[in-house]
């Protein structure tokens, strides 16, 4: 990451030369020491062939996976049961004592074990785990038994029970709020593998959570605010196992099925499009394409005033710009998602309209992110994960050897370029395929005219072909970033 400190008297003839020298003469650079994974190039004919074999499979099997009716839930995320009074509790102790490392402990990012646990194991382990069966995430989750018994503690007080709000709407933007500031801060700010700066988010988004569990309630809260019960449930709904009830017998359904138990809300869809777009703009920044388009982009005259004044107010030119593109990414795909179900519209009952239609068809890009997470992070679990394995027999760096593993080293070659490309693929043609069927499910229960399911969902699916291209291009990109 590089940082462009400050900009002084640039008239309009010099701005685009002294900008592109502070871009390609580095004045100071931010470590990214965990990025250690590769992505393989994907010929041409390869997306072609995908494609090709997206549609000719859907079509053809299809048929075979259209129900009659979907079961209506108002839930983004599924209702977990959380009873994890143990776990939870441990699970907070191991946040405490990261918070504690991460503050006092070395501050390389590849000496300190918060940086692996936060961004690796949790952040990209844990989307894995959901992907299977989202009931792990209600189990350990680390905030909710032990804030729970300090907040029971004090609804004593009744002014406590004054402050309480009950607002769906309101805590659904928040929701979002946190969402996006998340996503900024693993994303673009250039200090998210600093370990004192990853304690310090631990510590607000803690507080965050506990304010709104106390002024929300702690079931709602975590249904409709907490982003990673929000993300790891929207993953879950992919998995083979149900959420878990007391006295509920079956737990065990088809693959993909739990996406079609809920339409949703206008927010929810928000959500979706955000943690969509997101993945795709992580793989979208590492690429030259997006380091070119940035050259381009603050080489245009017509740009150079604003440039000049957004660098008077922030001083960071390419934090601005990748910021920038968090912001409009999610907005290109939602403009791309409404036109294709707008193109639809006239195929639909009377009394849907384009925004019924973004709700109810959103949960269908949920296979679509959990692919291109697996893909894009499939290579960085395995070889940055094993950085923890020294850093758990010395977490705090004073030469203990607690596991007999502080002399091991990185295995580089855990997986091989067959399997490496085998698995990217192999996710991201399967996330797809998903996505246009469930759509393609979605639209038989909505149409006047079962004759008409077929075109009414046709764009959806050339939608959902152009991403799949798009996402493969991504993965097929050289990482200079």
């Amino acid at each position: 990451m590089v940082k462009k400190s400050h900009f002084y008297q640039l008239n309009s003839l010099s701005l685009s030369l002294n900008i592109l020298f502070f871009i390609f003469v580095p004045s100071v650079s931010f470590s990214h020491g965990l990025n250690v994974r590769y992505e393989l190039p994907i010929p041409l004919y390869i997306y072609l062939i995908s494609s090709a074999f997206i549609i000719f499979v859907t079509l053809l099997f299809s048929k075979y996976f259209l129900n009659k009716y979907i079961e209506a839930n108002k839930n983004i995320a599924e209702r977990h049961l959380y009873n994890n009074k143990w776990i939870g509790s441990l699970g907070f102790t191991v946040i405490l004592f990261l918070i504690y490392a991460g503050y006092y402990g070395d501050q390389g990012p590849l000496n300190n074990i918060i940086n692996v646990l936060i961004w690796v194991w949790f952040w990209v382990g844990f989307a894995y785990l959901s992907i299977f069966s989202g009931r792990f995430w209600p189990k350990v989750n680390p905030w909710f038994s032990p804030f729970s018994f300090i907040i029971r503690s004090l609804y004593q007080f009744k002014w406590i029970k004054k402050i309480r709000r009950k607002s769906i709407r309101e805590i659904s933007i928040l929701g979002i709020i946190l969402l996006i500031i998340f996503v900024w801060f693993a994303i673009v700010y250039p200090g998210r593998e600093v370990p004192k700066n990853l304690s310090l988010f631990l510590i607000i988004y803690s507080f965050i959570t506990f304010l709104g569990m106390l002024i929300y309630g702690r079931v709602r809260w975590f249904a409709y605010a907490e982003i990673f019960s929000i993300y790891f449930g929207m993953l879950g709904r992919i998995g083979i196992f149900s959420p878990y009830y007391k006295n509920k017998k079956n737990n065990i359904r088809m693959p993909f099925s739990g996406i079609l138990m809920g339409k949703g809300s206008i927010y929810s869809a928000i959500f979706i499009i955000i943690a969509v777009s997101s993945i795709s703009f992580d793989g979208v920044l590492e690429t030259k394409f997006w380091y070119d388009f940035k050259v381009s982009l603050i080489s245009n005259f017509f740009f150079i005033p604003i440039f000049k004044l957004l660098l008077s107010w922030f001083g960071n030119l390419e934090i601005i710009l990748d910021s920038l593109g968090i912001i409009f990414m999610p907005i290109v795909l939602a403009l791309f998602f409404s036109l294709s179900c707008a193109k639809g519209l006239k195929y639909f009952k009377q009394d849907y309209n384009i925004k019924n239609l973004i709700i109810i068809f959103a949960p269908s890009l949920i296979p679509i992110a959990a692919a291109y997470h697996v893909a894009h992070y499939f290579s960085f679990l395995l070889i940055a994960g094993q950085l923890a394995f020294p850093l758990l027999s010395d977490p705090l760096n004073l030469g203990w050897d607690l596991f007999g593993t502080e002399n091991y080293k990185v295995n580089p070659y855990v997986i091989n370029a067959k399997i490496g490309w085998s698995v990217i693929l192999f996710s991201v043609i399967v996330g797809h395929m998903g996505s246009i069927v469930i759509s393609q499910k979605i639209a038989y229960t909505l149409v006047v005219n079962k004759k008409n399911a077929i075109k009414a969902h046709l764009p959806l699916s050339f939608f959902m072909i152009l991403y799949t291209i798009f996402s493969l291009w991504i993965l097929s990109e050289p990482i200079v970033h």
